[in-house]
């Protein structure tokens, strides 16, 4: 509990006018106030200056560290950079540029029918040489009597030579076998309807440029991609040397 320095002479007030109590009244009022803030402020202040004393140091030590840290780490950056960014920039580049070089080469299997319609007019003599076998049974009649000589005939089981005479008009059975040659020539005019299928079977070499093939605009987005980091890392220095 706060004490009011006008609180002893209250009693005075009903002395005073109406505007003057008002004063009086307002005047007590502040002095409270003020009498509140600064004990406040003097239970706040140890508090304050306590962490005050312990931030400051703190944070001068982290931001040293820091410091420290980004200056012995930037060698092994640049090194880095230098051993494997830089290299595998490069070996990336000269990937994209192989594949735009590249030939695929190999050997294509083909097993497919084909079917085949079509009419063939033929319009040329067609020459014939060859030997005609002719093998059959035919009956001959004689057109005139034919004596056949020293021929045996049995009379009372008695073989008697003499000479037949075969009369004109009688029939006789023979077999035929001889080759006949044949040598002409025949002209051919007709038109043949060919109809059939034939299955075609063979491999076939391909061999195809990657880049002329469509390829190289790919390749050049790709590689147009990683120029601007390979140009920035090439104004890199490959170390820091700090004065001695």
């Amino acid at each position: 509990m706060r004490f009011c320095p006008f609180s002893s002479i209250i009693p005075l007030w009903l002395l005073l006018a109406p505007d003057e109590v008002t004063n009086c009244v307002i005047c007590c009022y502040s002095v409270t106030q003020n009498s509140k803030e600064q004990g406040d402020e003097r239970a706040v202040g140890p508090i304050w200056r306590a962490f005050v004393n312990f931030a400051v140091p703190f944070s001068f030590l982290v931001n040293l560290a820091l410091v420290l840290v980004l200056v012995l780490a930037v060698n092994p950056l640049l090194q880095a950079k230098r051993d494997i960014v830089e290299p595998l920039l490069t070996n990336l580049d000269s990937a994209f540029l192989g594949l735009s070089e590249t030939n695929i080469q190999t050997t294509v299997p083909v097993q497919h029918p084909i079917p085949i319609r079509f009419d063939l007019p033929l319009d040329q003599p067609l020459g014939l040489d060859f030997d005609l076998p002719v093998r059959q049974d035919t009956t001959v009649v004689l057109t005139q009597d034919t004596p056949i000589p020293n021929t045996v005939v049995y009379l009372n089981n008695v073989p008697v030579r003499t000479t037949v005479i075969l009369p004109a008009g009688t029939p006789l059975p023979v077999r035929l076998d001889f080759q006949v040659p044949v040598e002409t020539t025949i002209p051919v005019q007709m038109t043949v309807p060919v109809s059939t299928t034939v299955l075609v079977e063979m491999s076939i070499p391909v061999s195809i440029p990657l880049g002329p093939s469509g390829l190289d605009p790919a390749v050049q987005r790709l590689r147009d991609v990683f120029g601007p980091l390979r140009a920035y890392l090439a104004t890199l220095p490959d170390r820091l040397v700090f004065g001695r």
